[in-house]
């Protein structure tokens, strides 16, 4: 890996299968782009480690702490999550009268256990993540697992339109705010194709700001 990033060789970007094609478009050059089709953060944190890739967007707030060791988070957005459903879905009925309790009523979606452990802590805690599907990577085509109609799902700007059929937000808050990371290893962290690639990234955090209202640039 040393010698990829001081020998100008090709260096290995990954991201969240939302988070790729946003920020990737485009790339600068000296950079290839992964699959993007991750549905967890193990994964690409061990390939990080292991010097198999050499940065990833990550989904903040699964993301390494300030005290890791080996990595480092520069963070780019802040967005807010929602509750989603189906056009025709019971919920809706209610109106702005719409409570959890009456959400929990309904299965909602869930990953694979501890796939993103710090979401998932939050929504388990509203109730929420109580219908596991047995999927690791998003080309695994997951809408179609779907058993019901009657599913309640988790969406930001980001992702509303990869959803197989259209959705409504429903009018709670949903008290849990994700984002994007750039994840490095700290080895790096004042290299000049860093640098650079902090500076793409940020541009491309500003555009994704002016198109999506409830984004936040860090």
């Amino acid at each position: 890996q040393r010698y990829r990033w001081f020998h100008e060789l090709p260096l290995r970007i990954e991201a969240q299968y939302y988070s790729g094609p946003l920020f990737c478009d485009g790339l600068l050059s000296g950079w290839h782009v992964g699959n993007f089709d991750f549905l967890e953060v193990h994964t690409p944190l061990k390939h990080l480690r292991e010097g198999v890739i050499d940065a990833w967007i990550g989904c903040y707030p699964d993301v390494p702490d300030d005290s890791d060791s080996d990595l480092i988070c520069f963070h780019l957005t802040r967005l807010p999550v929602h509750l989603v459903v189906a056009r025709d879905h019971p919920l809706l009925e209610l109106g702005d009268s719409v409570t959890f309790e009456d959400v929990k009523r309904y299965p909602s979606l869930a990953l694979p256990d501890h796939a993103f452990p710090k979401v998932q802590e939050v929504l388990q805690g509203l109730g929420l993540w109580n219908l596991p599907l047995n999927i690791q990577r998003y080309r695994d085509t997951w809408q179609e697992k779907l058993p019901s109609a009657l599913v309640v799902g988790y969406a930001t700007s980001f992702v509303m339109h990869l959803f197989k059929s259209p959705q409504v937000v429903l009018p709670l808050r949903v008290p849990l705010e994700v984002g994007d990371s750039l994840i490095v290893r700290r080895d790096y962290v004042d290299h000049p194709r860093l640098i650079e690639l902090r500076g793409y990234l940020k541009e491309k955090s500003l555009e994704l700001a002016r198109r999506f209202g409830d984004v936040r640039v860090l």
